[in-house]
């Protein structure tokens, strides 16, 4: 299932120990609540999180997504050029119809779909704070985050991502 990820930073452990049991209490479930903490702080009472969710493989599959829909995109430019100077105008019609799908594939992947990484919050890290990745339907993303802003004052949401529940990333 696609689910959004929010990022939630905490300046100290029991803060996000607290976080975590709110989140239980208001319906998330616990298997996807991640906590992640450079290697000096202990956050052994918290859910762990999985290497692919530590070494933020999300944020490579969104650029490997997007630089293969540009190279798709310019290859078949080049293929529709040669295509109408060879005056071969079935060729050129099938490379329009790639051309238009990788661009709106494009667009609404640039429009719609959130781009928030674990690189946007690595400064936070490596100071000590806590980041809970947690994942929810989409629905739920802004009920979560107001219910927690309204709770943990101290919380800082680093923003919003997506995941592939499947997957485990």
């Amino acid at each position: 299932m696609f689910l959004r990820r929010i990022y939630m930073l905490f300046p100290r452990v029991g803060d996000a120990d607290r976080a975590v049991a709110d989140l239980v209490r208001i319906g998330v479930d616990q298997r996807h609540i991640h906590a992640i903490a450079k290697p000096e702080v202990d956050v052994g009472g918290l859910p762990g999180a999985s290497d692919s969710q530590r070494r933020d493989l999300v944020a490579r599959l969104d650029h490997g997504f997007w630089d293969l829909n540009l190279l798709l995109f310019f290859f078949v430019l080049g293929l529709l050029v040669v295509a109408v100077i060879s005056a071969s105008w079935s060729w050129a019609a099938a490379c329009l119809v790639v051309l238009l799908s990788s661009y709106m594939a494009g667009s609404h992947f640039a429009r719609h779909v959130p781009h928030a990484h674990m690189s946007e919050v690595a400064t936070a890290l490596r100071h000590g704070e806590v980041l809970l990745l947690v994942d929810l339907p989409r629905w739920r993303v802004a009920q979560v985050e107001k219910a927690i802003r309204r709770l943990h004052s101290e919380v800082e949401i680093g923003g919003v991502g997506w995941t592939l529940d499947a997957l485990g990333i």
